[in-house]
């Protein structure tokens, strides 16, 4: 059950709208007060309207009947989102008659289909008197017999039910139990945020059950069963997702209403094996989630909700917020497929350029001061991110100011070349602004040419690892050999070795962080990655197994510097003596100061 349109009228920055939607997974972006949360919250508030009706009227509230009354509220207890009044809730603050006959001034129309061609639509009404808000149903072409039993009751998939995720949403560390129908009034009123627990204890009592079914008394599952239920039920994608993003597994901690008034939900860290199995560290003891990091809370919050089989359509206002540019990606990846493989229409709102470069451009919706629609070419993603950019971030200010820009592939990236410089005593230019973009030499370039529509004079330099590409496609003097450059103020360059870990290879600095033998640090190379690891790594040209190494993993993954000797990517930065620097390190560092000049 999807939306396929939503109309809008009079709500906040949406006069008069029509705003079609398409299934799966949809990125909403463009820049800040452009209208794309506005649009997320729309969708909540009529959500909130249709659950204060039944609760307040019950279903058939939602019907249409001459005369009818709508249901009166507060501010406060208006939940589905944060406004200073209600008049906020208008376009441009304006409440009264315009050419409306019935007094309810602002709509929100949501169309779906109940079979292929079938469509039905609600319309959620508002009204404001007093400083009192009115809800009620305004236009709507269901009948009774579609969404309502014979015994009364609710039939459940004949109307979307929407969870809306505001930015920042918190998990609260009382959380009671909850019925299912308390569960649903407090997700439709905006209030997702404090269910997670109880999603989380319902997933889990719900994959006892088929658990205990698919043992039919045997002692052990079928294997085939066992992994048809892990690809598909709730608590096994999420526990398996959070192991393996976070290293941290999910402990529900029994429940009995006798003697308990809060749900209870643990957080143990430790390693997913080779064979799939997680295995917490020794002496680890387990702590309450409201203790974890925001990503891990944000990613919990998230497919709580995606997951929840009552829920059809969720909305997501930026919940990469917290994230990373490696876990933006793999939060996307897994909305993806849970989009496809259940079902679920997702509506995301991001300024990522991240999730904005990675995601197909048919499912960008671009929200701009003059249209709403989804993206017709691959390029105009460029086009949005640097709209996002032009309107309102503090980036776009610094380019405007300064004219030079340093297009990298990560935030760590840049943090590491600063470090490098200091190391090297070169002086980081503070006129160069970073940009992070982690596409192709062709692709940044569209990025530089669309931004340099707007600020003329724009010089830059692109900079990003040679990953898998031929070693022959980047010489010493650093430049990408596979992009033929159209624009004398546009460079775009590559390492000559596999990563940028790789001009870290330093066994002097290795031992001597570590303290250890510089023996123990060339056996290590020897024995856990098949390398001789010469005694100077600083020339451009050094041996091939150098350039080739894949060194991002020999620092950080398995059997790796970080395993053996306690020392990280930064921590070899930072201490490197001055003639430690590799040559292209220096070389890069001498084209982004004449950069800068």
């Amino acid at each position: 059950m999807h939306i396929k349109k939503v109309d809008l009228h009079r709500f906040k920055r949406y006069k008069s709208n029509s705003i079609e939607l398409k299934d799966q997974l949809s990125l909403v972006v463009g820049g800040n007060n452009s209208g794309k949360s506005s649009i997320l919250q729309a969708l909540a508030a009529w959500q909130f309207c249709k659950t204060l009706i039944e609760i307040e009227k019950g279903s058939e509230g939602l019907l249409q009947s001459k005369g009818k009354s709508g249901v009166g509220l507060g501010i406060v207890d208006f939940t589905p989102l944060q406004v200073p009044s209600l008049a906020h809730l208008w376009t441009n603050l304006k409440t009264s008659k315009a050419t409306e006959s019935d007094g309810y001034t602002l709509k929100i129309k949501v169309y779906w289909d109940i079979a292929p061609n079938v469509e039905r639509y609600l319309e959620m009404g508002m009204s404001l008197a007093n400083d009192r808000l009115f809800i009620k149903s305004t236009d709507t072409n269901l009948s009774k017999a579609e969404f309502i039993n014979e015994d009364g009751s609710y039939i459940v998939g004949s109307i979307p039910t929407i969870a809306y995720l505001p930015p920042f949403a918190g998990i609260t560390d009382r959380e009671a139990r909850l019925t299912p129908a308390m569960r649903d009034r407090l997700i439709g009123q905006g209030l997702s945020g404090g269910v997670i627990r109880n999603v989380l204890f319902d997933f889990y009592d719900r994959n006892r059950q088929a658990r205990t079914s698919l043992k039919n008394g045997k002692s052990k599952i079928k294997s085939s069963d066992l992994a048809t239920l892990r690809a598909s039920d709730p608590w096994e994608i999420i526990t398996a997702t959070m192991q393996r993003t976070f290293g941290t597994d999910i402990k529900i901690i029994p429940f009995n209403e006798r003697y308990h008034s809060y749900l209870k939900v643990e957080c143990v860290k430790g390693v997913v094996h080779g064979n799939g199995l997680f295995k917490k560290y020794l002496g680890y003891n387990s702590r309450d989630l409201m203790v974890e990091g925001q990503g891990f809370l944000q990613w919990l919050s998230v497919f709580a909700l995606t997951l929840s089989p009552e829920i059809n359509v969720i909305l997501l206002d930026e919940p990469d917020a917290h994230l990373n540019a490696t876990l933006q990606k793999d939060l996307l990846q897994v909305l993806e497929k849970i989009s496809t493989e259940q079902n679920k229409q997702i509506l995301m709102a991001t300024h990522s350029p991240e999730l904005i470069r990675l995601h197909d451009h048919e499912y960008i919706l671009a929200v701009t001061d003059n249209s709403t629609k989804y993206l017709s070419e691959s390029d105009g993603r460029i086009d949005v991110l640097a709209g996002i950019g032009s309107n309102h971030t503090k980036t776009i200010h610094s380019l405007i100011e300064h004219k030079r820009i340093l297009i990298l592939e990560g935030s760590s990236d840049l943090r590491f070349l600063q470090t490098l410089a200091r190391s090297a005593k070169v002086e980081w230019p503070s006129n160069v602004i970073p940009w992070f973009w982690t596409g192709s030499a062709s692709e940044r370039f569209k990025l530089f040419r669309q931004l340099k529509k707007e600020i003329p004079g724009l010089k830059g330099i692109s900079i990003r690892d040679r990953d898998d590409e031929a070693d022959a496609t980047v010489g010493s003097d650093l430049v990408d050999k596979n992009f033929t450059n159209s624009d004398a103020d546009f460079t775009a360059l590559k390492w000559r070795r596999r990563h940028i870990e790789n001009y870290l290879l330093c066994k002097a600095a290795i031992a001597r962080i570590s303290n250890r033998d510089i023996s123990e640090v060339e056996d290590f190379f020897k024995s856990k990655h098949a390398l001789a690891v010469p005694d100077d790594t600083t020339p451009s040209d050094v041996i091939p197994a150098i350039r080739d190494a894949r060194g991002k993993e020999i620092m950080t993954k398995g059997n790796s510097i970080k395993s053996d000797f306690g020392v990280t990517r930064d921590d070899i930065a930072k201490n490197l003596n001055s003639d430690e620097i590799a040559e292209d390190i220096r070389l890069f560092l001498d084209k982004l100061n004449k950069l800068s000049e």
